[in-house]
């Protein structure tokens, strides 16, 4: 199966209202990726039609990108897939002994590219490189040369699945067992979402329910179409494709938030939202205990 690359380029403003919604956290490189891109402009045109700025949908990115980063770890071979305007690779590669892929399509990686030229020029480990994740064959580094095969890599996406059909899903699925047979590893992604969860946190969040309406005339595609109906969905549905998962509450850092007081939310709301939001880890069912 091969997606047109086209079908996906739609999706690339959800990366600027997430980068508007980043720079009110602690996260470096947030604020100046916001102001490069001109979020706030661009965010307010995109939602002039609600009655409602999405503030508290801040809250839910923080904490998936901490949660994620905590459980990255230690890891040194990092792959991040669909990374629009995240800092992650300029922030983790300030270590030098870190190797860290982004990717996207073309067209928003040309822009990232820019951005990390102006910020913090070049770096040997730190390679910005195009994939679309669906494609057949695979268009990830199987055999790059920056990569070491005796070393597990971490794959993780943020922002990426909730938009793709299941069969797109399935394919992103074989894509990582490929990289993964290779080289061992995990991947992890809080985008695994489920209906239940989903309608949940929107149930405490007037502006998630404005952005995914939003998104949905952005990108053409309506993310409750492609959610899985619960947990043992997810579940069943990644065991199908050769992986076993673990899941990890996103309330567990919940007091490293620093959205809360800029972005006036309270906390009440940022806990009742975090209670519903998971960050899966997924590694093959045949994998090696040694590996991450």
């Amino acid at each position: 199966m091969q997606s047109p690359t086209n079908s996906f380029d739609k999706i690339s403003p959800t990366a600027i209202m997430v980068a508007e919604l980043r720079q009110f956290t602690d996260i470096p490189y947030s604020k100046e990726i916001a102001q490069l891109v001109n979020a706030q402009a661009v965010v307010e045109k995109l939602i002039e039609n609600n009655l409602n700025r999405p503030v508290e949908v801040g809250v839910w990115l923080e904490g998936r990108y901490k949660s994620v980063n905590k459980l990255i770890g230690q890891a040194t071979q990092i792959i991040e897939l669909a990374s629009g305007l995240q800092p992650r690779g300029m922030v983790m590669t300030e270590n030098p002994d870190i190797i860290f892929i982004e990717s996207d399509l073309p067209g928003i990686l040309s822009q990232k590219q820019e951005i990390v030229k102006k910020l913090i020029g070049n770096r040997p480990n730190y390679h910005l490189i195009p994939i679309n994740v669906t494609s057949d064959p695979s268009q990830f580094p199987l055999h790059a040369n920056y990569l070491d095969t005796q070393k597990p890599v971490v794959i993780t996406c943020e922002g990426l699945m909730m938009h793709l059909t299941f069969a797109e899903k399935q394919m992103v699925f074989k894509n990582i067992r490929e990289m993964l047979e290779i080289y061992g590893g995990m991947w992890i992604t809080p985008d695994l979402n489920d209906k239940v969860g989903l309608n949940k946190m929107r149930s405490f969040s007037p502006g998630l329910q404005n952005i995914s309406r939003t998104t949905a005339e952005i990108t053409g595609r309506n993310v409750d179409d492609y959610l899985f109906e619960n947990p043992d969905h997810v579940k069943q549905f990644a065991q199908l494709q050769g992986f076993t998962i673990d899941s990890y509450n996103m309330l567990e850092i919940i007091d490293s938030l620093t959205c809360l007081e800029p972005l006036k939310i309270d906390v009440e709301i940022a806990k009742s939202m975090l209670a519903n939001a998971f960050v899966s880890v997924l590694k093959l069912k045949n994998s090696n205990p040694n590996w991450v």
